[in-house]
């Protein structure tokens, strides 16, 4: 839901471009941020950043409609929000370049995901001492959808007003669109809530903090 399938040509150039501009300029700040990152680190990275590019090429049946899982969340807690935005940026170009999506919305869906993104990881820190690592990671998940979703929604408005589209076509894609934004929050923090279990009994140290147990009654 908040990766945007749209080919080149359709968004106005008065939307796409600031966007790209701005991913641009972010990916430069978040290269400069991590100048020391060991090698090792570059490779868990990367990696991870392999692991969201196969998610996105996965094709999920909703009805009529697929839909592509994103793992934003997970990554974000597990990279934190810099790294996290590399990641998304490269795998919407490497996409954008087998024509899964133009070329002219890689930056504009490097900042939807990016900006749900870079609030795993606070969320997930707040949750999980409470909770423990499922839970948060579930928790932090559903916040990284609602905020990417709400944000692909916005660009989606923000397109059709500059193009001056029918309200009767905007309640349309409304109407599709709205109920796939919730199926998608689901989806994507039901299995974070799987990885999270899985993580937990196999790798925990992989999670920040560790496996934080769940605090008993006082």
């Amino acid at each position: 839901m908040s990766h945007l399938h749209i080919p080149d040509g359709v968004l106005p150039v008065l939307l796409w471009a600031p966007g790209l501009g701005l991913a641009l300029l972010l990916l430069v700040l978040g290269a400069r941020a991590l100048r020391g990152a060991t090698p090792q680190r570059l490779a868990y990275q990367s990696a991870l950043g392999a692991l969201v590019l196969a998610a996105m090429v996965v094709e999920l049946p909703l009805g009529p409609l697929d839909y592509h899982l994103t793992l934003v969340g997970p990554v974000g807690v597990l990279l934190g929000g810099v790294s996290v935005f590399q990641v998304v940026f490269v795998a919407n170009a490497i996409l954008a370049l087998v024509g899964h999506g133009g070329l002219t919305v890689v930056g504009l869906n490097a900042l939807v995901l990016g900006a749900g993104g870079v609030l795993a990881l606070p969320v997930y820190m707040m949750c999980v001492r409470r909770w423990g690592a499922p839970v948060a990671l579930t928790v932090a998940t559903a916040v990284t959808q609602i905020v990417s979703g709400a944000l692909w929604l916005a660009v989606m408005a923000a397109a059709m007003h500059v193009q001056a589209v029918g309200p009767h076509r905007v309640k349309l894609v409304a109407g599709v669109a709205f109920p796939l934004y919730l199926a998608g929050i689901v989806i994507e923090s039901a299995v974070a809530f799987g990885i999270a279990r899985f993580i937990t009994r196999v790798r925990p140290d992989l999670l920040p903090g560790g496996a934080i147990p769940v605090e008993g009654p006082r």
